[in-house]
C-alpha cells in the first residue's frame, strides 16, 4: 500500500509541475511569509526555524477524500531545509464539501553567516489519492533569508494552554507543558509589538509538525490601519497578517516590497487549536516568535531565547501506577504498610505528579503512620493517623525513573479490604491509570501457614 500511495504521488506531483494547479475537488493558497531569517549580528542566537504553510480546500459539492499535501525544494541550498525529523508529507484525510485544512512545514536555516541573503524554491502539492485531483501553491516561490534585528518593543507577555475551549493553565519561562498524546488542546500566546503595527507580522510558537497536527489558528490584533493593502481582519485565521500587500513573486519588479500599505499589530494574542499525534523522544521546546518588516528593516522580539517553554508529551497508556499491602493478611489492629509506586516511562523527567487514595470503610491510617517517599522528589505526602484518605502531590520523577510513597494502615474488623486508588494525575492531565490491592483482616491470619507446616507430603 505504501508503494501504491507513493506511486501515485509521484504522478500526480508530475502533473502538478506540468501545470495541473487545481482541479475542481481540491484548492491551495499560500498562508505564511516567504522570508525567514537570522539574527543581524550572531547567527547563534535568536531564531532558526519557521513555519511555511498552506491552505487546502475543497469547494466542490462531493467534498475530496485521502488528501495528502506535499512540500517539495524546487531549488539547491545547503542552508535552508525541512527541520530534522519533520514531516515533508502531511496526510489531512477527508474533506466534507467546502471544507478547509491547513498544513504547516517546518523550515530551519543553518546558523551560519552564509544563510545570509540567499534563497531556496519550493512548491506545496495537495492531490487526492486515486483520483487526478491536485493543487500546487504559485510557482515561482522561494524563502529568502534576511538578516532580523532583535527588538524590545516586540516582546511575548505569555504563553497558557489547556482544554479546547478552557480553562487554561498559564506557563512562564522554563516552565512546562503537559500535553498527553491523541488529546487536543488550546495553546495561546500572547504579546506585544509597535502600537500601531507593522507593514509585515508574523507571530507563533515553534510546533512541530512530525509532533502537533494545527487544527486551527485564530490571531486577534489590536491595531489594523487602512489603507490595508492586503486584506488583514481581526480576529485573523492564520500566524501571518500581510497588511501592505507584500511581492512574494521573485519574478516580480517589486519583489519583496510592499504594494500598497497599511499596518497590522499592536497588542495580540494568537490561539493555536492543535492535536497531539506523537510522542518525542525527549521534551520538546517551545519558543514563540514574533517577526515583521518595517521602516526597511526585519526585526524579532529580543526575549525569543529567554522566553522558551518545555513541551512534555505523554502516552498515558504507558504510566505505570500500582501499589501493593505489605503483608497482604494482617490480625485485628494489625498493621500493614501500603505502597504506592508511580513510573515514569517517558524520555525526560516529569513533575506534578499527584493522586488521591480513599481507603475502604473499615480502614484508616495507622498510629504513627510512618509516612515515607523514594525517588519522588520534593513530593508531598503527609497522611495523618486516623484519616481515611491518603493524597500524594508535586512528585517529579526522573526519565524512566520510578518513586514510590509509603504509609501504614490498619483495621480493627475482619474482612476483606479491596482498595482502588482515584486516577493518577500529572498536574492537570489524567493519566487514565488507577492502582489497586486487597488487605485481607483474619481472627488467626497465621493459621494457614502453621497447619503448612504440619501437613506432611505423602509419598506415592
Amino acid at each position: 500500500m505504501h508503494g501504491f500511495r507513493t506511486a501515485i504521488k509521484g504522478l500526480l506531483l508530475a502533473s502538478a509541475v506540468l501545470g495541473n494547479a487545481a482541479l475542481a475537488d481540491v484548492t491551495i493558497e499560500p498562508l505564511t511569509w516567504n522570508f525567514i531569517g537570522l539574527d543581524s549580528n550572531n547567527v547563534n542566537a535568536g531564531p532558526n526555524r519557521f513555519p511555511v504553510g498552506a491552505r487546502v480546500c475543497s469547494p466542490s459539492g462531493t467534498g475530496a477524500n485521502d488528501v495528502l499535501v506535499d512540500f517539495t525544494f524546487t531549488t539547491a541550498n545547503a542552508n535552508i531545509n525541512l527541520r530534522i525529523g519533520s514531516l515533508s508529507t502531511i496526510d489531512l484525510g477527508s474533506f466534507t464539501a467546502g471544507q478547509c485544512k491547513d498544513a504547516y512545514f517546518d523550515v530551519a536555516v543553518t546558523r551560519t553567516v552564509a544563510a545570509y541573503d540567499t534563497t531556496r524554491g519550493y512548491t506545496i502539492t495537495a492531490f487526492e489519492l486515486n483520483t487526478a485531483n491536485s493543487a500546487t501553491t504559485p510557482s515561482p516561490r522561494e524563502l529568502y533569508v534576511e538578516r532580523l534585528i532583535s527588538q524590545s518593543r516586540n516582546s511575548i507577555t505569555g504563553v497558557a494552554f489547556g482544554p479546547v475551549g478552557g480553562p487554561l493553565t498559564s506557563v512562564g519561562p522554563g516552565g512546562a507543558l503537559n500535553l498527553v498524546i491523541g488529546n487536543t488542546y488550546d495553546i495561546l500566546i500572547t504579546g506585544q509589538t509597535a502600537t500601531q503595527g507593522y507593514e509585515q507580522f508574523a507571530a507563533f510558537a515553534g510546533l512541530t509538525n512530525s509532533l502537533y497536527r494545527i487544527v486551527a489558528v485564530s490571531t486577534t490584533l489590536s491595531a489594523v490601519s487602512a489603507p490595508n493593502s492586503g486584506g488583514v481582519v481581526s480576529p485573523n485565521d492564520r500566524l501571518y497578517a500581510d497588511a501592505c500587500l507584500w511581492e512574494d513573486d521573485p519574478n516580480g519588479p517589486n519583489y519583496g516590497a510592499c504594494l500598497g500599505s497599511g499596518k497590522a499589530g499592536g497588542t495580540f494574542s494568537t490561539l493555536y487549536t492543535v492535536e497531539v499525534i506523537s510522542v518525542a523522544a525527549g521534551a520538546d521546546a517551545l519558543f514563540s516568535l514574533i517577526y515583521d518588516y518595517s521602516g526597511s528593516s526585519y526585526h524579532y522580539n529580543s526575549d525569543y531565547d529567554a522566553g522558551g517553554r518545555i513541551v512534555n508529551i505523554i502516552d498515558p497508556n504507558a504510566a505505570g501506577f500500582s501499589k501493593l499491602f505489605i503483608p497482604s493478611t494482617i490480625p485485628t489492629n494489625g498493621v500493614s504498610t501500603l505502597r504506592f509506586t508511580i513510573s515514569n516511562p517517558n524520555a525526560v523527567s516529569i513533575s506534578g505528579y499527584n493522586f488521591v487514595d480513599n481507603l475502604p470503610a473499615g480502614l484508616v491510617v495507622a498510629n504513627p503512620p510512618n509516612a515515607s517517599t523514594s525517588g519522588c522528589g520534593a513530593a508531598s505526602f503527609s497522611p495523618t493517623a486516623g484519616a481515611t484518605s491518603i493524597s500524594f502531590n508535586g512528585g517529579t520523577l526522573v526519565a524512566n525513573g520510578s518513586c514510590s510513597a509509603s504509609v501504614q494502615v490498619t483495621g480493627a474488623s475482619v474482612g476483606s479490604y479491596n482498595n482502588v486508588s482515584n486516577n493518577l494525575f500529572i498536574g492537570t492531565t489524567d493519566t487514565g491509570q488507577n492502582a489497586t490491592a486487597t488487605l485481607t483482616i483474619s481472627d488467626n491470619p497465621h493459621r494457614l501457614q502453621v497447619l503448612a507446616h504440619l501437613v506432611k507430603p505423602t509419598r506415592c
